[in-house]
């Protein structure tokens, strides 16, 4: 069962059908990396969001990967689950 899923932040909320999903989050950074790479490509530098799967499979914001590689966590609480 997939933890996280990857898709452009621009799509605002979550996509199911769009999104590429990972196994953890080491695993996410990776997707998000090949996306930045691949719309970089076309002229787009744009931003990532890594959501984190609920065992429900609901999708919760997690960590947004900005194009120039730096990272935020969306709230404090995420933040001090990454490390």
């Amino acid at each position: 069962m997939p933890t996280f899923a990857v898709q452009p932040a621009s799509w605002g909320k979550f996509d199911s059908y769009g999104c590429d999903y990972a196994i953890n989050i080491s695993h996410a950074y990776k997707i998000a990396k090949i996306w930045r790479e691949m719309n970089h490509r076309h002229g787009q530098g744009e931003d990532m969001m890594i959501f984190k799967m609920t065992p429900g499979g609901d999708a919760i914001a997690w960590v947004r990967v900005y194009a120039d590689e730096s990272v935020d966590a969306v709230t404090d609480e995420h933040l001090s689950t990454l490390v």
